[in-house]
């Protein structure tokens, strides 16, 4: 009788053993995964200040050559009227 308590504790030893075993292992892939994730968030969100902020420049740039064009034009509408 004295046997089989011994296989049965070193069955659970064995097993508790393996169940640890295997939380450090699911442990560690999370840690992994939450880095991964982590690190795509924020190239991402790199990426997405880099777009906002080079869509504003080409605004500024576009309204600033709307404005020179307008002023432009302004200027050649009124030499056309001193000149008439």
């Amino acid at each position: 009788m004295f046997k089989i308590n011994l296989v049965e504790e070193a069955t659970k030893l064995a097993g508790t053993t393996a169940q640890d075993t295997a939380n450090s292992a699911g442990q560690a892939v999370q840690q992994v995964l939450d880095q991964v994730t982590e690190a795509g968030q924020k190239a991402v969100d790199d990426a997405c200040k880099t777009a906002q902020d080079a869509g504003e420049k080409a605004a500024q740039n576009l309204t600033s050559q709307i404005n020179a064009w307008g002023k432009s034009f302004g200027q050649s509408e009124e030499k056309k009227s001193t000149s008439t």
